[in-house]
């Protein structure tokens, strides 16, 4: 039997399933949104390429957990943000736009997207489909009751805003600070806000 590093084979399971997806996350954005083999990730994580299928059985599963466990994750991050933000919808709507932003420009995101559009059996995937159904209520109560109208428009231009930062060279801090007026701008026209 394998050493376990871990009190219980349940907690060594969880360590090393965390472990597996952290390598292949690290992997798709080094690759830019290449989408690894199952061997580089039992490189990467320093495991029997046969011991990754007891976390993933297959690349596209993989992609399918790391996809949720990124939503997952950004709604947290939101509401941890946003309860220092105090009650002010201006002020949740500025964190919203100023996080989402970075996360498009320096997290994950960007490469986890660019791996989905290669695989879009991940995000078909009925799992990932019910995580991001579950997204959207969390967001528009986050944001204050924001009109459903409002949200796809102030992601669209926060996407936009992220290509001027990266491919364009335009300052991070400027554009989330435009991006934060057009957003609160957005609050006094919107009828649902």
């Amino acid at each position: 039997m394998p050493r376990i590093s871990e009190p219980t084979v349940t907690e060594h399971r969880a360590v090393q399933h965390r472990a597996v997806l952290e390598a292949a996350e690290r992997l798709i954005v080094a690759g830019e949104g290449q989408m690894p083999t199952i061997a580089d990730v039992a490189a990467e994580v320093g495991l029997a390429r046969s011991s990754i299928y007891l976390y993933a059985s297959s690349r596209t599963d993989l992609l399918i957990q790391l996809l949720i466990m990124a939503i997952d994750a950004w709604i947290t991050e939101l509401a941890d943000l946003m309860a220092n933000a105090g009650d002010d919808p201006g002020d949740h709507l500025a964190v919203y736009v100023d996080a989402t932003l970075r996360l498009f420009v320096g997290g994950s995101h960007g490469p986890l997207m660019a791996a989905a559009q290669q695989h879009p059996e991940a995000y078909a995937d009925e799992r990932v489909q019910a995580a991001h159904a579950e997204m959207e209520p969390a967001l528009h109560e986050l944001l204050g009751g924001l009109s459903p109208a409002s949200l796809p428009l102030i992601d669209a231009a926060i996407q936009r805003g992220a290509e001027l930062v990266t491919h364009s060279g335009a300052d991070l801090d400027a554009v989330s600070r435009m991006l934060q007026r057009m957003a609160r701008a957005s609050l006094e026209e919107d009828p649902g806000g």
